[in-house]
């Protein structure tokens, strides 16, 4: 065989051997036993069933999923008993932003920002963040098997219904002492910029916070897994208090690794975390080690990251986790501060 023939040999075997792996059948998903899902994972479920439907096209900033996606956030955190959190009359719920896209095209998007009042807001504030876009159709979206929509279920349709029905929970209970902010971010799929307009032009000073609770990827772990704290700095005060609530709801707190630590910078909380505001992440998804690895793997930033795939068991979990949480960091008899000059909202 000459040497054109030989190469052309080679190009069609490679050819076909790509061909063949495009096709190769995937690894078979882990299957968890059949259970009852409690009357909260069926909540849960249904909220990431609406918000990862096709219809959403993805929840990608800029387009028409944007407007389906912060209409139906604002909807339920509206119905859940939260107001709005902007200070804002022109821009109630819905704080305007823009950032630089590719190739410098201008993207204009939004956050959603509610609040629940507390009685004594010069004792500071607690925010509670969830990003609720995606990669819908984007460059960045990769394809699976022909489908063209990366919906996010686990990533971030997941964080989204554990935020609202925290807060469900949370203006259910007695009225808080500190106000307690909820952010729905958007843009953090393009570099956390939802997260870090908030910060250069937050809704009461931004020193105000004294702690900031980060929601992502949840909807991976069934019930009672352990669940890992990503911390940034000036956490201390913090930590003692996850610790005791851990304690008293049940859950094990075990300590991050090499996996999921590459992801502290990459997540909302680290946009507070250096403008000296203490923020972590409580997750069981970045805890449990060998299913995270899988989704990375799998589904992360796929089009198969489809709500068929998405397990709540822990998120029902972390939400009970969170409610006592939030609420004792909104009390400043078991997260003390000293009280501050009364809070006032920004000017517009």
């Amino acid at each position: 065989m000459g040497v054109r023939g030989f190469l052309r040999a080679m190009a069609v075997g490679a050819f076909a051997l790509l061909a063949a792996c495009a096709h190769a059948p995937e690894p078979p998903r882990e299957v968890l036993p059949a259970r009852e899902l409690s009357p909260l994972e069926q909540a849960l479920h249904t909220h990431v069933a609406e918000l990862a439907s096709d219809r959403y096209g993805g929840r990608e900033v800029g387009t028409e999923g944007e407007a389906l996606t912060l209409d139906y956030l604002q909807a339920q955190l509206e119905a859940a008993g939260l107001e709005s959190g902007t200070h804002d009359p022109g821009h109630d719920w819905r704080k305007p932003f823009s950032f630089e896209g590719r190739r410098k095209k201008t993207v204009q998007t939004h956050n959603i920002i509610g609040r629940l009042p507390g009685t004594g807001p010069r004792f500071g504030a607690v925010l509670l963040v969830a990003h609720w876009d995606h990669l819908g159709q984007g460059r960045e979206c990769r394809r699976h098997r022909g489908d063209r929509i990366c919906n996010g279920a686990i990533d971030n349709a997941s964080g989204l219904a554990m935020m609202i029905e925290i807060a469900r929970q949370l203006a259910k209970g007695p009225r808080p002492v500190r106000d307690i902010y909820f952010l729905a971010s958007g843009g953090e799929e393009a570099g956390l910029k939802g997260a870090y307009d908030f910060t250069a032009d937050p809704p009461v000073p931004l020193d105000k916070f004294v702690a900031v609770f980060n929601l992502d990827t949840e909807g991976l772990s069934p019930p009672s897994s352990p669940a890992v704290v990503l911390a940034g700095p000036r956490t201390e005060g913090l930590m003692e208090l996850i610790d005791k609530t851990a304690n008293d709801t049940g859950v094990t707190l075990v300590a991050p690794n090499e996996r999921n630590l590459a992801f502290l910078k990459r997540q909302d909380g680290w946009a507070f975390a250096v403008n000296d505001v203490p923020a972590v992440i409580v997750s069981a998804a970045f805890a449990d080690d060998a299913r995270f690895a899988a989704f990375l793997d799998r589904d992360y930033h796929r089009a198969s990251d489809g709500v068929e795939h998405v397990e709540l068991g822990a998120a029902a979990d972390m939400v009970a986790f969170h409610v006592a949480l939030i609420t004792r960091a909104a009390s400043p008899a078991t997260l003390p501060q000293a009280p501050r000059d009364e809070i006032s909202a920004n000017d517009p």
